[in-house]
């Protein structure tokens, strides 16, 4: 908190003012990065084709890792609570997995429909395919980025990438 405060150019007593205590603070940083990174991955999903999953799902992972490679020591921050208090108080995702596991569902769903299939699986694959590439950024940042993103983003795209492709397009047979 010293450091922190140090940083912010205040004191202690300040930072404990206005946010109670570590947890506290915790909770106000892991806020502000669910917003950045949602609002960076609806710029980017805004931009991508929901008709074309392979690329849909490409320009997911690489606007995750994106994400994540701006500001590796944030993302580490967020995933490991200061205390047990503030890991039971605060969810690090706080949902942001879920909203964007839906948005990829729609899509998924609505590109099933429109080729005469069952919109059933459209959930599990969008939500699967969302904590695929949490888990990928997570192991990325904990082995220190060893592989560049582009790597990463091609590896994703190597094992979604024929999935998506030959799934979502057999009854078009």
């Amino acid at each position: 908190m010293e450091e922190i405060a140090a940083q912010a150019g205040t004191s202690k007593t300040v930072i404990y003012r206005h946010f109670g205590d570590r947890a506290g603070l915790y909770a106000a940083v892991v806020a502000n990065v669910h917003d950045y990174i949602h609002d960076g991955l609806e710029a980017a999903l805004q931009l991508s084709d929901p008709g074309d999953l392979p690329v849909l799902a490409h320009d997911l992972a690489d606007a995750y890792l994106g994400l994540v490679e701006r500001d590796p020591e944030i993302y580490r921050f967020v995933l490991s609570p200061p205390t047990p208090e503030a890991a039971a108080r605060v969810d690090p995702y706080g949902g942001l997995l879920e909203i964007m596991g839906d948005h990829i569902a729609t899509a998924i769903a609505n590109h099933l429909v429109a080729h005469g299939q069952p919109s059933t699986p459209a959930i599990t694959w969008g939500n699967g395919l969302v904590g695929f590439i949490r888990a990928v950024a997570d192991q990325w940042v904990a082995t220190g980025q060893t592989k560049p993103r582009s790597q990463v983003v091609a590896e994703i795209d190597a094992f979604f990438t024929p999935a998506l492709a030959d799934r979502l397009t057999a009854t078009n047979q």
